[in-house]
């Protein structure tokens, strides 16, 4: 088992377009996602970690371990692929293919992931506040989508996002070379620097899928 990726960063902050490029590229983002390219186990998994400490993604926290999650990593890896059986391990095995998933969360509960899969790459994507809060205050008021009445504030938000970009930056000491932080409007202009180093972070080849996937 290889170990993964892991992206991080604040709600609306394109993480979502940046999964589909990697995934297009050969890093498997999981089975079963939600229309953000989520994956649905690790989704859910933070969310309850999330809960059993007081808090939720938009009041967020970062767990006290006797909060996290116990399945095993390699039960979590079958639930990825959804492998059923011996026979299917072993192909997999075989391929050792890269995969990874997203999840805002991740910003919060990113130490118990790495407990779980020492080892893994850490995507930091950041992008511009003010266009972070209007896109959060414009999906807080559409129909069937998540709301949170303290979304309505403006201040609340700003401060909601630098609460997840300074959680998110907290990691880069710890990891190194394992942490890469990518500004989102850099890699919707498809700027050179960004995608060769994310190319290098990655070991994949990514021009063509941006070109081709943020239009």
């Amino acid at each position: 088992m290889r170990p993964p990726f892991i992206i991080i960063g604040m709600h609306r902050s394109g993480t979502s377009i940046l999964t589909k490029v990697l995934e297009k590229s050969g890093i498997f983002m999981g089975v079963v996602k939600d229309h953000n390219y989520e994956a649905m186990h690790f989704l859910s998994i933070n969310q309850q970690v999330l809960w059993k400490s007081g808090a939720d993604w938009h009041k967020p926290k970062v767990p006290e371990k006797l909060h996290w999650h116990e399945i095993p990593a390699s039960e979590l890896f079958r639930e990825h692929f959804r492998l059923n059986g011996r026979l299917a391990q072993w192909r997999q095995a075989l391929r050792h293919e890269k995969w990874g998933w997203k999840d805002p969360r991740n910003t919060f509960t990113l130490d118990m992931w790495l407990a779980k899969f020492p080892g893994a790459k850490v995507i930091h994507l950041l992008r511009n506040e003010d266009d972070v809060v209007a896109s959060l205050q414009k999906r807080n008021e559409v129909n069937g989508e998540v709301f949170a009445p303290e979304l309505k504030d403006p201040a609340y938000c700003h401060q909601l996002c630098q609460d997840y970009v300074q959680q998110g930056r907290s990691y880069a000491p710890k990891l190194g070379d394992h942490y890469l932080e990518l500004e989102y409007e850099k890699l919707r202009a498809q700027d050179p620097a960004s995608i060769k180093a994310l190319e290098k972070f990655t070991g994949l080849a990514l021009k063509a899928n941006f070109k081709k996937y943020l239009r």
